[in-house]
């Protein structure tokens, strides 16, 4: 697979994921709250959940795709 289908195929993955994830704020951030946490805590929880999500997904589908058989 070539390097620019490669990275537009990152870059989707990454658009959908950030999507879903303002999405899910209104949700997730009433969740947070009725735990405990401040608002600004919960946009913080929310926004590393979605960026390390975006990161393993990266890692993976890069390891599938360049691995030797």
């Amino acid at each position: 697979m070539g390097r620019k289908l490669t990275l537009i195929g990152f870059w989707i993955v990454g658009y959908a994921l950030g999507f879903i994830a303002w999405m899910s704020k209104g949700p997730a951030l009433r969740l947070a709250e009725s735990i405990g946490f401040s608002t600004n805590t919960g946009e913080a929880l929310l926004a590393g959940l979605f960026g390390s999500t975006v990161m393993v997904l990266t890692v993976l589908i890069w390891s599938f795709l360049t691995a030797s058989n």
